[in-house]
C-alpha cells in the first residue's frame, strides 16, 4: 500500500470513528431528550396533582369561630361547622375534611338528583350536607339529630351552603313513638350519643332531655317516599324501624344504608333477630358494606346469628347497580 493510500485510509476510518461518535452523541441526546420530556411530563401532572389540593387546602383553612366551634370544608367544597372538641368526627373533619370514606362513597352513588333522603342520626351533617348537594332544589332531605349542640351545627351548615329550603335537620330522635328520653353523650366523642331506657344505668350518664317521633307519624302523607335512608342511631335502629314500617311499605325503592351493631340494638331492646325478622317481613335483601365501599351479599339468618361485632350494612330489595 502506498503512502498516499495509508493516508487516505487513515482520512476515512477517522471520519468513520467521528461519524460514529456523532451517531453516539445524536442517541445519547435524544434519550435525554426523552428522559426530559417525561420528566416535564411527570413534573406537569404532580404540579396539577398538589395544585388541586394546595388550593383546597389554601381555600379550605378550618377558621375556629369561637364557642368550640370551627368552620372548615369536606373534600368536595361543601362547607360545614365543626365542634372542635369532637376528637372522634371532629377532627377528621378539620384535618381531612372526610369521615367515613367507604361509607360516603356508597352513598353519594345511592343518592340521586331528585331524590328524597333521611338521614337517622346526622351528628355533624356530612351525610345531610352531602345529600343535599346531590338531590338539589328537586329533591328533598330530612336529617334527625336529637343533640341539640349538633343539630344546630347541621342546620347552619345546611344554611350556609344555601341547602336550607330542600334539606333541613329535625331536632328529634326517630324511635318507635313520640315521647322524651334521655340522650346521653360526650362532647369529645360525638359519634356516640345514644337514647338511655327509661329505669337503666345509662339515664345517670352527662346528657340531655330529648324528642322522640315516629316517622310514620311525622310523614304521614302517603306521598312521602324516601329513596335512601341512612341510619347510625347508636344501638336504637330496631325501634326507629318499629317506628316507620308504613314508610319502608309504600317505599318499594328505598335502600337503607345502617349500622348493625347486635350488642347496641340488644340493649335497646330490640335486638338482631327482630331487626331481621322485620327487613325479611318486608321482602328486603341485605349486604355487607367493605372498606371500598363495595357490597357483599349476606342472609338475614346470618346476621341474626350475630351476638356482638359492629359493620355498616345496606337493605333493600334489589342490589344496586
Amino acid at each position: 500500500m502506498s503512502e498516499q493510500s495509508g493516508h487516505l485510509l487513515d482520512s476515512l476510518t477517522g471520519r468513520q470513528r467521528l461519524l460514529d461518535r456523532f451517531d453516539r452523541l445524536e442517541k445519547l441526546l435524544k434519550e435525554q431528550a426523552e428522559r426530559a420530556e417525561h420528566i416535564e411530563r411527570r413534573l406537569e401532572e404532580a404540579i396539577a396533582y398538589f395544585a388541586i389540593r394546595s388550593n383546597r387546602l389554601m381555600d379550605s383553612q378550618s377558621v375556629y369561630l369561637g364557642d368550640n366551634t370551627a368552620v372548615t370544608f369536606l373534600e368536595n367544597g361543601i362547607r360545614i361547622l365543626v365542634d372542635t372538641r369532637s376528637i372522634d368526627i371532629g377532627i377528621h373533619l378539620l384535618t381531612l375534611g372526610r369521615w367515613e370514606t367507604a361509607y360516603t362513597s356508597l352513598f353519594t352513588r345511592l343518592v340521586k338528583p331528585g331524590n328524597t333522603v333521611i338521614d337517622l342520626g346526622a351528628n355533624h351533617g356530612v351525610y345531610a350536607l352531602l345529600a343535599a348537594q346531590i338531590v338539589g332544589p328537586t329533591g328533598r332531605v330530612d336529617a334527625f339529630e336529637p343533640n341539640p349542640r349538633l343539630s344546630k351545627l347541621v342546620d347552619l351548615s345546611l344554611r350556609l351552603n344555601g341547602f336550607a329550603s330542600w334539606a333541613r335537620v329535625h331536632a328529634l330522635g326517630a324511635s318507635e313513638a313520640m315521647g322524651t328520653a334521655r340522650l346521653v353523650f360526650n362532647d369529645n366523642f360525638s359519634g356516640g350519643g345514644s337514647v338511655a331506657l327509661a329505669g337503666s344505668a345509662a339515664e345517670t350518664r352527662p346528657g340531655v332531655e330529648c324528642r322522640l317521633v315516629a316517622l310514620d307519624d311525622m310523614f304521614a302523607d302517603p306521598t312521602y317516599r324516601p329513596d335512601v335512608i341512612k341510619m347510625d342511631v347508636e344501638g336504637h335502629e330496631g325501634r326507629a324501624l318499629r317506628g316507620m314500617r308504613r314508610i319502608l311499605e309504600r317505599s318499594p325503592d328505598v335502600r337503607i344504608m345502617m349500622e348493625f351493631g347486635p350488642a347496641m340494638m340488644r340493649n335497646a331492646g330490640v335486638g338482631a333477630p327482630e331487626v331481621t325478622a322485620f327487613f325479611e317481613s318486608l321482602g328486603h335483601s341485605a349486604w355487607t358494606i367493605d372498606e371500598q365501599g363495595g357490597v357483599v351479599p349476606t342472609t338475614w339468618a346470618a346476621l341474626a346469628a350475630q351476638t356482638d361485632g359492629l359493620q355498616n350494612i345496606l337493605v333493600a330489595r334489589v342490589e344496586p347497580t
